[in-house]
């Protein structure tokens, strides 16, 4: 069998975990001062994908009951990072406070995955049958 909710929150989690790595690619490529000048249409993707992220991850931190222990480390990671030439700026601390804010949120969400995984396992091991059979024993005894 298939929980729909479990389905909807996994898909969720996939668009966000991917938005995520595609931020840290740029985000890391910023911060390397030996890589080209950064280019308007790394500026532009960039761009695209912090509004992205702003746009949809406190709908999808909410929808995955994880607001109150990401939502600080997202709006960090967000705010510092306004474009790539401010990531290039950032000092040593500050570009260290970054990566530890974006690994903090990737690996929540990430085990997170591993959770809805492992449910989706568990329903999928549930028959028919077997949900019938659980929901009859269930039942109280009428009198």
């Amino acid at each position: 069998m298939k929980d729909k909710e479990t389905e909807t929150k996994l898909r969720l989690i996939e668009l966000q975990l991917e938005s995520w790595k595609q931020l840290h690619d740029l985000i890391t490529y910023g911060l390397d001062k030996a890589k080209p000048i950064i280019s308007v249409d790394q500026e532009r993707q960039f761009t695209e994908v912090r509004a992205n992220l702003l746009q949809e991850t406190e709908y999808v931190l909410r929808e995955l009951n994880l607001l109150g222990d990401l939502s600080g480390r997202a709006v960090n990671v967000l705010n510092r990072g306004t474009s790539l030439r401010t990531v290039r700026e950032l000092s040593n601390d500050d570009a260290r406070r970054l990566e530890t804010d974006w690994n903090g949120v990737f690996t929540k969400l990430g085990v997170a995955q591993g959770q809805l995984k492992s449910r989706r396992k568990a329903f999928a091991e549930v028959t028919p049958f077997k949900a019938f059979k659980s929901r009859l024993f269930r039942r109280p005894a009428v009198a």
